[in-house]
């Protein structure tokens, strides 16, 4: 299973997901810190669900870092997150 699958898998299991994208951005941070060839090294995550409510974005951030500690122990360099309850992304 790819990094993109596995992070996909993980989300999915520790959240109610309403939507969630995983998007490989690696191949554009080419020549940047972190970056290898051929690896997944960089992501854009967005996540949709309802598991954010009451939750500040700090709050948030932890949340999905925790479940995804176990990635950044290989090549996985960085992720950007973009987290929000339905009722909020219905205002977007």
């Amino acid at each position: 299973m790819n990094r993109k699958a596995k992070i996909t898998s993980i989300l999915s299991e520790n959240f109610d997901l309403y939507r969630c994208v995983v998007l490989d951005v690696s191949e554009t941070h080419k020549g940047h810190s972190g970056y290898i060839k051929g690896e997944e090294t960089h992501f854009e995550i967005i996540i949709i669900s309802n598991d954010f409510e009451n939750k500040n974005r700090l709050e948030r951030h932890k949340m999905v870092n925790k479940c995804l500690k176990n990635q950044f122990e290989g090549s996985l360099h960085s992720i950007t997150f973009k987290l929000m309850t339905i009722p909020e992304s219905k205002k977007n």
